[in-house]
């Protein structure tokens, strides 16, 4: 007997999901599914998907975009932004699943809620968002999530957090909730830094002229919600206890000349900008911690890749993976951005640990989250009764 026929409605998402979704497929025979938009993925990763799914795959075209708010911000809920895909509809009652996968409460997911509806098929949401992010919903955004959220038949989501805000906040505390679904592709990121000789560390070292102290990395845009300026203006006082520390800043955003004018003649600190995705896992390499100061984040996917590379991590109570991913003491440490003293207590207090001994144990909690173990939960999610 054939396994359910599944169904993931998505228009966008990163390379780390190809791994989940090849997963899935396998799990279910090749009975796996997913709708896409064009504009909003990238060519690397379509080209990834029709390598796994083949003609399991349907990539959209011409996807309309309304806005309403302000969306030159990148914090949730100051622009409630609205999709129309055309012929979406149409797609998902060819492929005609046993069982939808619909991506949150918003963008495309109200089509494959009609469907399940109309077509009595299991609907599962796919949701990553915590309490705190919702903070600054609006009334009639609580009240269409709480009217949607009535037709699922389970939710998919990252961890506690999330499972909180959908029982508490939103009042789902009967329907089915699978944590675990979440995954980062961390292997080939690991692969690669286990290449990199200590010679190699050296002369990178060398090259970038940092200090014998201990080296800090940050990877992530340069914008106010990843608390890249809190991060900064901490750096500042750290280093007069710790002069002999580095800080290196890895991304691109909004902030950045801004940032690297500020910060020109600090020489502790390095504002490199947006680097090569292939050359990310030798600065990886040569730091000893990873510094996550988000103000806002549902799972900010570059805290297990740090994890995966073997670092010791500090990571923001603000961030919706910190409860699963950061064990305090053992593989690093949670702090508040919002309060400049815990910053530079969390930043000093590694000077004080065994970073060998957290770096191993962040391999094995970031092992508990691989795609695996995430294609796993959701599978067996969609085929339970």
């Amino acid at each position: 007997m054939k396994g359910k026929k599944i169904l993931w409605v998505s228009p966008w998402f990163g390379n780390y999901r190809v791994p989940v979704y090849d997963q899935i497929n396998k799990l279910s025979d090749n009975r796996f599914y997913l709708i896409c938009a064009e504009d909003a993925t990238s060519e690397l990763v379509r080209n990834k998907l029709k390598t796994v799914l083949r003609e399991n795959v349907s990539i959209l075209q011409n996807c309309k975009h309304f806005f309403i708010g302000n969306k030159s911000t990148t914090f949730a809920n100051m622009c409630i932004e609205i999709k129309w895909q055309p012929g979406l509809y149409r797609e998902i009652k060819k492929i005609n699943p046993d069982v939808i996968i619909v991506e949150g409460f918003g963008s495309w997911s109200p089509a494959g809620v009609l469907y399940s509806i109309l077509h009595r098929k299991k609907l599962c949401m796919f949701y990553e968002r915590t309490s705190y992010v919702e903070r600054n919903a609006k009334w009639i955004s609580i009240i269409y999530r709480k009217i949607i959220g009535k037709f699922v038949d389970c939710f998919l989501v990252n961890g506690k957090l999330t499972e909180e805000y959908l029982q508490k906040g939103l009042g789902f505390s009967k329907t089915a909730i699978r944590k675990g679904c979440m995954a980062a592709d961390s292997k080939g990121l690991y692969d690669a830094v286990s290449s990199v000789t200590k010679e190699q560390i050296i002369n990178y070292k060398e090259k970038m002229h940092l200090k014998e102290g201990l080296t800090y990395l940050f990877v992530g845009q340069l914008v106010k919600r990843k608390g890249v300026v809190e991060l900064l203006n901490a750096w500042n006082t750290h280093i007069s206890t710790y002069p002999y520390d580095n800080l290196i800043i890895v991304g691109k955003g909004i902030l950045q000349d801004e940032l690297q004018e500020k910060n020109k003649n600090i020489s502790s600190v390095h504002i490199l900008g947006g680097i090569d995705y292939s050359l990310i896992h030798l600065y990886y390499a040569l730091a000893d911690v990873f510094f996550m100061p988000t103000l806002e984040d549902n799972w900010c996917l570059v805290l297990p890749e740090a994890m995966a590379c073997g670092l010791p991590v500090a990571c923001s109570i603000y961030n919706g993976g910190t409860c699963e991913l950061i064990k305090n003491g053992e593989n690093g440490f949670s702090f508040d951005p919002l309060n400049q003293e815990s910053i530079i207590q969390t930043l000093s207090v590694f000077h004080k640990c065994d970073l060998k001994k957290m770096g191993e144990e962040s391999i094995h909690i970031e092992s508990l989250f691989s795609p695996e173990i995430s294609a796993n939960n959701i599978y067996t999610a969609c085929n339970e009764n």
